[in-house]
Order: structure tokens, then sequence, then C-alpha cells
């Protein structure tokens, strides 16, 4: 016999789903947007607002800039054995994993070179090597242990930063929190560029041109994402002036020196976290050891751009570019 439904669920089952879109400015440094799309506009809200009290919780754990953060408060007790939370603890052995992968390339001990070239900066002129080479001898050093039980140990006084991985691990938890919700199909988070998609349908991102910093230059090309994320880093925004000398804001960790061969990466990777430590890492270790460690990555793909406008592509990159 055919099935039957009561009227009042068959027009539940012929609603169109609800899609939400909410836009907040100076959230993670930057501007998020959160789509949700979900069988109500009560379910579609109810995740949107448990994606934000995530947002809020792990802001109280990472925020660099808060010095009542865990991050920062922990940073301020090296050599002392102290409990963190399995946030902080997961993100630091993230960075321990990346360091490892990456040779070095990608270093939570980076932001200690960033305050030389800054101090540089102010000065007018580039730093001399004899103010680079005790940092860098500083950073051959382990910055911390972590210890069975969830305890960690810092062992360095320099400035630790966990920038390469604390937006995408924000993104990744908002993400996976409001997907879990009831009613929930779709959901993207986008922080500045950087962001993750689960369930629906995907979508294609322009992936903007390194080469200049116009809002309304044509994009290089575009990349389908699909129950993935996305991340880039480039010189186009972001950067120093020394002199009359323009230098890209990452430093690579192994010379003290600015990145210059590459101009901007993309990278496509099944989490946020994940694509944000590439982007970073192969910014610095460049061409061919950048796309060597995208290879190497399950399920990541990258395009990494030099100057001139060299287009490099990882192995699994075309796979991702719409025909």
């Amino acid at each position: 016999m055919p099935q039957t439904f009561p009227v009042s669920r068959l027009h539940a089952l012929l609603r169109p789903p609800y899609r939400l879109r909410s836009v907040y400015e100076r959230l993670l440094g930057t501007e998020v947007e959160i789509q949700i799309v979900a069988s109500t506009r009560r379910a579609a809200e109810a995740a949107e607002q448990v994606a934000l009290a995530e947002l809020e919780r792990l802001n109280a754990v990472l925020n660099r800039f808060d010095p009542e953060s865990e991050w920062r408060r922990m940073l301020s007790r090296p050599g002392v054995l102290q409990q963190v939370s399995a946030d902080l603890r997961t993100v630091l052995a993230l960075a321990t994993h990346w360091q490892e992968a990456s040779h070095g390339a990608l270093h939570a001990g980076a932001d200690a070179l960033g305050a030389v070239w800054a101090a540089a900066a102010r000065r007018g002129h580039p730093p001399h090597p004899a103010e680079l080479a005790p940092v860098i001898q500083g950073l051959t050093e382990p910055l911390w242990t972590l210890h069975p039980g969830g305890q960690v140990t810092i062992h360095t006084p320099l400035p630790l930063g966990l920038n390469a991985l604390a937006k995408g691990y924000v993104i990744d938890r908002m993400a996976e929190r409001a997907f879990a919700q009831p009613g929930v199909q779709a959901v993207l988070v986008n922080a500045g560029g950087d962001l993750r998609t689960l369930g629906g349908r995907g979508l294609n991102v322009s992936v903007a041109d390194p080469s200049t910093a116009r809002d309304d230059a044509p994009p290089l090309t575009q990349v389908r994402v699909q129950d993935a994320a996305l991340a880039t880093s480039g010189l186009a925004h972001r950067g120093l002036q020394v002199g009359g000398q323009w230098y890209s804001h990452l430093l690579d960790p192994r010379t003290g020196q600015p990145v210059a061969g590459v101009t901007g990466v993309t990278v496509v990777a099944p989490l946020a976290v994940t694509a944000d430590a590439l982007a970073t890492a192969l910014s610095v270790l460049g061409v061919p050891d950048g796309l060597t460690l995208a290879d190497r990555t399950p399920g990541a793909a990258a395009l990494i751009v030099t100057r001139g406008g060299g287009q490099h592509a990882s192995r699994r990159w075309a796979a991702l570019t719409p025909t």
C-alpha cells in the first residue's frame, strides 16, 4: 500500500529549508561569517548560538591579546609545571607536530623574530644579524614539554604565538558544534577568508591574486570546497615597511628572514587547522618542499604562487578546480 502522512507532517516535508547568514565584526581578529541551512529558523538560530558560544569559550583559552586568556597566563609562568585545558593541550600538540613535519618552517617562536623586525621597522633599517642570532638559537631549543595527565611546562621566556593554528582550530570547533545540532543540514564558518564547510553541496571559492591588493582584481582561479576547509596566506595585505623596502609579515624561523620567494599560498584540507598550518608552512618552505609536504598530508591540496606569477600546484589540486 502507498505510504500516507498526516497533513502537518507533509507540510513539514515540503517546506524549504531555512537559510541563515550572519556577519560579525572583529571576532578572531577579523570578520566572521556564519551560514547555516536547517529545517527551521529556530533550528538554525539555535545552532548559530552554539557556534558563538564555542567561539567565546575558546577565545578565553587561545586569545593572544587577552592577558587573562589561558594561553597568556601559561606563558607568564615559564619553568612551572601547569595543568592546562584539553583544548590548549591539543593545539600545543598540533604545534609540535607541524613544527616537526615542516622541519621548523612553522614554529610557535616566530613571534619572537617578529618583535625584532618590528623594532627594526621603527628604526628604519633591517635588523643586524647579531640581533637575530640569539633568537634563532633560542628557537632550536624545545619550547615546551607536554606531560602525561594534561600538564605542560614552558621552557622559554621568548614570546610565542599559536596564530597559524588557533584560528583554524576555533573555526573547526564552531562548524562542528553547529553542524551537530538537531535539524542542521549544512554549515559554513568563514573567518577572514579561512573557512570550513560541513554538509550541503559545497561551494566554489575564488582565489585572490596575491600580486595585487586591489579588492576588484579578477581572481587567480577558483577551487571547489565541499566538507572541507580552505586557508590562504599572502603578501598583498600584510607586511611591514623597513626603510624603503616592503617585507612579508611571514618570517622563516630557521634564518630569521622574511619570506621572499612566495607571494601567496592557498590550501584545501579536511580541517581548517590543517589548512591554516599548511598555508603558513608552505609559504616558508616554498617550492618544491612545500608541495612535498602538501602531498604527504592526507586530503590536502595546495597552490603556491611565486614572484613573477608562477603557479605551482600539489598533486591533488587539479581535482578541486571547477571545469
